[in-house]
């Protein structure tokens, strides 16, 4: 009786910590929305017609995402690219610190340059630009 009881609680204990990185807290799915903080910086890619300059969110704290396609454990991503907006708004420029609302995607298209990009539903600086 007290076997089983160990190893019931020995397999819920398993189960409770297979989606978290051990002193980070747990893994964060593809295609779900999340918030983000970080500072905005822009960098600039080479395409075959010029240069591409994208904003990159430096991450404040490294997130771990969990993607199936790439790997069975959780990678880390200290970088993000942010993808889905047109233009960013005038108060987010070079080093402003932010909260982003989006969902993580894996970069696998053309013109996406991180591991991960978020798709921005939205932005909001939490600072001046330094």
């Amino acid at each position: 009786m007290i076997r089983n009881l160990r190893l019931l609680i020995g397999a819920g204990v398993l189960i409770a910590l297979s989606g978290c990185v051990i002193g980070s807290g747990p893994c964060l799915w593809l295609q779900v929305r999340h918030d983000f903080s970080g500072r905005v910086h822009f960098r600039e890619f080479p395409r075959a017609d010029g240069i591409d300059t994208v904003p990159i969110l430096i991450l404040d704290k490294t997130e771990y995402i969990y993607a199936p396609p790439q790997s069975l454990h959780c990678l880390a991503a200290n970088d993000v690219q942010l993808i889905g907006l047109t233009e960013l708004p005038d108060s987010v420029g070079e080093n402003t610190h932010v909260t982003v609302n989006g969902k993580v995607l894996e970069g696998v298209a053309q013109g996406q340059y991180t591991r991960f990009v978020i798709q921005v539903n939205s932005i909001l600086p939490i600072g001046r630009p330094r």
